[in-house]
């Protein structure tokens, strides 16, 4: 009989209680016929990881589809699905102690981690829009300017991201909360 092996689990966080009003955008940005678009996603995708994933992967798409959710003008992950795997990224993983959106991206890149041991900064696919156009330094910078630039607001940060990889103003209108309340998509 085989014995199974143990392996290191990520110790169980105790997460903030999920509230949608920090929710700064929950965006997936997609192609069709060749041009980018986006749509708001509703507040709670950013409640899990899987919540977010179901929703992004409910958006049919001719090419790349991006997703992105910001959160308490602090932080922002991003998903893209490629084929049958999940490309992650997470601006900061010191969020991932409190908010469990960011402790499911950390749970899925670095698993056992524990991110009360772990250097503030990005973790994840850093590479992940290098097709696309945006280097991984670069992805890098607009990381370190969140963290030291307190004026450099999360919306801006991540508004030049989109702008670098062609959905800008399509990301502006989708990530736009006033607008958007009574079209969200219920993923």
């Amino acid at each position: 009989m085989r014995q199974l092996e143990r392996t290191a689990m990520a110790p169980q966080a105790d997460y903030l209680e999920f509230d949608d009003s920090l929710v700064d955008f929950a965006v997936a940005a997609y192609q069709e016929d060749g041009h980018w678009d986006a749509v708001g996603l509703p507040p709670h995708v950013a409640e899990s990881l899987d919540a977010f994933l179901s929703a992004l992967h409910q958006q049919v798409s001719e090419g790349p589809t991006i997703g992105l959710v910001g959160l308490g003008d602090e932080y922002f992950v991003a998903a893209r699905p490629v084929g049958a795997r999940v490309l992650l990224f997470l601006s900061d993983v010191a969020a991932a102690v409190d908010d469990r959106i960011a402790g499911d991206v950390l749970d899925r890149v670095d698993p056992g981690a524990d991110p009360r041991e772990l250097a503030d900064g990005p973790i994840g696919d850093q590479d992940m829009f290098a097709d696309l156009g945006l280097d991984p330094l670069e992805l890098a910078f607009v990381c370190e300017r969140l963290q030291r630039e307190p004026e450099f607001g999360l919306g801006e940060a991540v508004g030049g991201i989109a702008s670098r990889l062609g959905f800008g103003e399509q990301f502006a209108h989708a990530a736009r909360r006033d607008e958007q309340a009574d079209q969200w998509l219920d993923g």
